[in-house]
């Protein structure tokens, strides 16, 4: 019993022993791998499947080292268990067969060792040879057992050392074995293994890497693809019927931001080119005025008084609309300031209403409903938006019509109502006057149409207060646009 106890602790120190050196090992292994693809990293630019193959190989080999350890370290275990056990039902047997006057049945025992494959010797308290299943007696040293379990270990043997009591006198009896076969065995395992262990690498390396270069190629597609893509070719999109993964997810994305790239740029084009061309207009009018005067109109009074009213028209549309573009060009950036303070709406449209009454004599202006509301927003913003969409209702009303404007709260926001008698817009119009420089009637003046910004802006300044914007409108009937806005 204490010859099992004390090897249950042996094989338990050993095994602590071989899973601290994994753990040492694989440890140091990582780090000093990591130092060094890391220093290789800096100096060399190697692709996602070089990369992506190395790691994988490298944690692949860690996992079957470490598993082929564990494999030979327990069938080793288990060889030196087998051995362990052969020695100790000998020894028992020799311990049986020995009486207490030492009468050695040299033939019984010589048989059982013949049968069982091993060596009995019987040695004095001097350890002095006194009987052995050896045919050479000088051949036979006695074990001195440093170990727990009374086993030493040579190269090719092994053996157990058990003392014994025969006629009271303490005798040493060593039983012996050769474990040339064991060794053999666990020669051929580490062979075997060693083989599988560099084929499965050798696996791994090849078809791996095919496998991720034929996985990663989508990527491949991509950056061809980006790289044909021009301001003048944004129309090219990447392929994604063959992707079922991540991957195609990803193209997704980047063509849906090509998409918004596009539109923007398209956009830009539009409004760059709209730009210019409000922009030219005005200039043209003031040079040819100028030129006017510089032939002959100085001296007519009326020429000289008409050419000064014009200039200074187009001055102040040029001034209007250059106001407009920083506006839209300050918003697209999100520097446009918005300063949100607490002030009465009620108050905001009797304020807009009254000066609009001053400035037009031509429309009869209403306001039925006009609640006590009190909301957090940008005051001067909110009245901006409000007199565009007012001078848009007098721009296109004619002269005796009605124009109503009323607030009012309803389920917890505030409602906005401008509406008139005028001359509508068309059905086919309205998705697109909140588009920049969009005018319905491409054959309005630029007196009565503007450029085509107002409504834009007031879009994005109901937007920046979490507002929304409806309008309702048919053509000779009028139109009616409900801003409907949080109280905060």
């Amino acid at each position: 019993m204490n010859n099992r106890r004390r090897f249950g602790k042996l094989i338990k120190l050993i095994t602590s022993l071989v899973v601290h050196s994994l753990k040492i090992t694989t440890t140091f292994g990582f780090y000093l791998l990591g130092k060094i693809f890391k220093g290789i990293g800096k100096r060399l630019k190697f692709s996602i499947t070089f990369k992506t193959a190395t790691i994988y190989t490298l944690i692949f080999s860690t996992v079957l080292f470490v598993f082929s350890l564990i494999l030979v370290s327990a069938f080793t275990g288990f060889l030196f268990h087998e051995s362990k056990s052969s020695l100790d039902k000998s020894a028992r047997f020799t311990e049986a067969s020995i009486n207490d006057n030492l009468d050695i049945p040299e033939v019984q025992i010589k048989r059982y060792a013949d049968v069982e494959g091993v060596s009995i010797t019987i040695f004095n308290s001097q350890r002095d040879v006194i009987y052995t299943t050896e045919q050479d007696p000088d051949n036979v040293t006695f074990n001195e057992a440093r170990g727990l379990s009374g086993i030493t270990v040579n190269f090719d043997q092994i053996s157990l050392n058990k003392e014994v009591k025969i006629g009271g006198n303490p005798y040493f009896l060593q039983v012996s074995r050769s474990i040339a076969r064991e060794v053999f065995y666990v020669t051929i395992l580490l062979a075997c293994i060693l083989a599988s262990f560099m084929l499965a690498i050798l696996f791994t390396v090849t078809v791996g890497s095919k496998t991720l270069r034929r996985m990663l190629r989508p990527i491949d597609n991509m950056i061809n693809t980006a790289r044909s893509i021009s301001a003048q070719d944004l129309d090219t999109r990447l392929n994604v019927v063959n992707s079922h993964d991540e991957l195609k997810e990803l193209a997704e994305t980047f063509n849906e931001m090509l998409d918004r790239i596009q539109a923007s740029y398209e956009q830009q084009n539009r409004f760059v080119s709209d730009a210019s061309h409000e922009l030219r207009t005005p200039i043209s009018v003031i040079q040819g005025y100028a030129n006017l005067l510089n032939r002959w109109g100085k001296d007519d009074k009326a020429v000289l008084e008409e050419s000064i009213s014009a200039i200074k028209n187009e001055a102040d549309n040029m001034k209007d609309l250059v106001e407009k573009l920083l506006f839209l060009a300050r918003a697209d950036k999100n520097t446009q300031n918005v300063a949100k303070t607490s002030f009465f709406l009620n108050e905001l449209v009797e304020e807009v209403l009254k000066e609009t009454r001053l400035i037009d004599t031509e429309h009869t202006i209403t306001c039925a409903t006009n609640e006590v509301v009190n909301v957090i927003a940008d005051r001067g913003l909110i009245k901006q938006a409000l007199r565009i969409f007012l001078d848009n209702s007098l721009k296109f009303t004619p002269p005796d019509g009605t124009i109503s404007v009323n607030s009012y709260l309803k389920d917890k926001r505030v409602k906005l109502v401008i509406e008139d008698n005028g001359i509508g817009i068309p059905k086919e119009d309205l998705p697109y006057i909140f588009d920049r420089f969009y005018k319905c009637d491409k054959s309005r003046t630029r007196e009565s149409g503007g450029a085509g910004l107002g409504l834009s802006i007031a879009k994005w300044i109901i937007e920046k207060h979490n507002g929304t914007i409806d309008v309702e409108s048919a053509v000779g009937k009028g139109t009616k646009v409900i801003i409907t806005m949080p109280l905060q």
